[in-house]
């Protein structure tokens, strides 16, 4: 692998209306979500070298993924092991919160995990899994964008971190935002990153320079 550019879906009408879903069809981007992406994706034209884009088939994926590829012209390749998390009997409904604030995740997600997932959450065992399986198919000297969910991202960033969930509990890419790995030196360039800066541009270059 050389540079993995990771990107998380654009804002949907689930993230709008709160919902945690796992469906593949159904929750499109909003429009404010589809106009964010087509201007940050204008940065990734700055990028030389990108093989391809991997996407997630959910469709909130799917669309942020033709996005980038109508801009950049890259070739979209979709895989079912980047989907979101499964969600077991949260699945279309809203997020549980005891209006409690900053302790709703703990309310919920962290009681799942603890309580050996009671309500069919999917394990993050699973999730680890088949990022690893995703990761390791790709080529050491192959640069893509792989589009997909906060919790598939968070596992991406585990996997070269060495970290399990809990270590990786505090960090988020919001809607449309990028986070950026060089593979090749397992080290983290940007996290959540809402703009590629010129800083991030050129560790991106130099790394993929550095794999030709």
């Amino acid at each position: 692998m050389g540079i993995i550019i990771v990107i998380r879906h654009g804002f949907s009408e689930s993230n709008k209306k709160g919902y945690l879903t796992h469906d593949i069809e159904g929750y499109p981007l909003t429009v404010e979500g589809e106009r964010y992406l087509i201007k940050s994706s204008e940065e990734l034209k700055k990028l030389k070298g990108l093989k391809e884009i991997i996407s997630s088939p959910v469709l909130r994926a799917a669309q942020t993924a033709e996005i980038i590829s109508k801009v950049t012209g890259l070739k979209i390749r979709k895989d079912a092991r980047l989907a979101e998390r499964e969600m077991g009997s949260y699945n279309n409904k809203r997020i549980p919160s005891d209006n409690k604030a900053d302790q709703v995740d703990y309310n919920w997600h962290v009681k799942e995990i603890l309580n050996d997932y009671p309500n069919g959450l999917e394990r993050w065992e699973n999730i680890e899994k088949r990022v690893r399986s995703v990761l390791s198919e790709i080529p050491e000297d192959e640069s893509v964008i792989l589009v997909s969910h906060g919790d598939i991202i968070k596992a991406i960033i585990a996997y070269f971190l060495n970290l399990d969930e809990f270590g990786v509990w505090g960090i988020r890419a919001n809607h449309g935002h990028f986070t950026v790995i060089d593979s090749k030196r397992k080290k983290i360039v940007a996290i959540g990153a809402p703009i590629m800066s010129e800083a991030i541009l050129s560790k991106i270059k130099q790394a993929m320079a550095d794999t030709q």
